[in-house]
């Protein structure tokens, strides 16, 4: 997936202090993307700013590099009190140097299928790069992935909007993620299977060809019942005895299931 650079001299941020990010804070940006991007690169904006933001439409957007601090969590001391998120009050700092922001194109966080998936696939891009930069792993779990009203109910009490699919994502977000050579082994590992299952096949349609038997023998009725069960074989009356034979060694290898 594709992330467009969209910063630029007057984005806002800061260092992070030596401060490791490990919490994601999701956002809705109350308006359309083009207004976001605007937003974030005028010069005329001296308060705010985010590390990313994704469209309806699945577009991502990023507007300050991961390694600094965004202007988008920030709460005075005296209001860490008030947070809802555990972690505000473990780390008693400003919050914005140890998050990454996301927001989000809409009003009420109703979020489209392409925005959704391409959310979860930023969760876990960010992830990974906390990973590779900085050798910190973290699950993606509710303690490190919250909502901006957690860290600032009295401001944001509704930030990222009542539709927002926490339970949704959560539960996405718990998944096994498959990395690129993952699937590649996977898909190989596929195409040797068809492959092995072509060639039994091919030797099965071979045997079938020789003498057959006038009925099924008893010691291979269990082989035989498999090989039709996954579909190997759709005639199993009249087959020769290398025929079944064959089928019975499958069996007791374990390849009929």
């Amino acid at each position: 997936m594709d992330i467009v650079w969209k910063g630029n001299q007057h984005t806002n941020s800061s260092p992070r202090n030596g401060i490791v990010p490990f919490v994601i804070v999701n956002h809705i940006s109350t308006g359309t993307m083009s207004s976001m991007d605007n937003w974030f690169i005028d010069p005329g904006n001296q308060v705010s700013s985010a590390h990313f933001g994704v469209a309806r439409d699945g577009r991502i957007h990023q507007y300050v590099a991961v390694d600094r601090m965004a202007w988008a969590n920030g709460i005075p001391q005296s209001q860490f009190a008030r947070a809802t998120a555990q972690v505000v009050h473990d780390m008693n700092m400003n919050p914005n140097l140890y998050t990454v922001s996301i927001e989000h194109e809409g009003t009420n966080g109703d979020l489209t299928e392409a925005q959704f998936q391409s959310s979860v696939w930023l969760h876990r891009h960010i992830r990974k790069i906390i990973r590779d930069t900085w050798q910190r792993d973290f699950p993606l779990d509710t303690y490190h992935v919250l909502g901006h009203y957690q860290i600032n109910p009295v401001q944001k009490p509704d930030c990222p909007g009542p539709k927002f699919p926490w339970a949704r994502l959560y539960q996405t977000l718990a998944e096994p993620e498959i990395g690129d050579e993952e699937m590649e082994e996977l898909l190989a590992r596929l195409t040797a299977l068809e492959a092995q299952k072509a060639q039994l096949e091919a030797r099965v349609a071979a045997l079938e060809a020789v003498e057959h038997l006038p009925g099924i023998p008893e010691w291979a009725q269990e082989a035989v019942n498999k090989a039709v069960a996954q579909g190997l074989i759709d005639t199993p009356q009249g087959g020769s005895f290398d025929f079944y034979r064959f089928l019975t060694i499958l069996n007791r290898k374990g390849l009929l299931g």
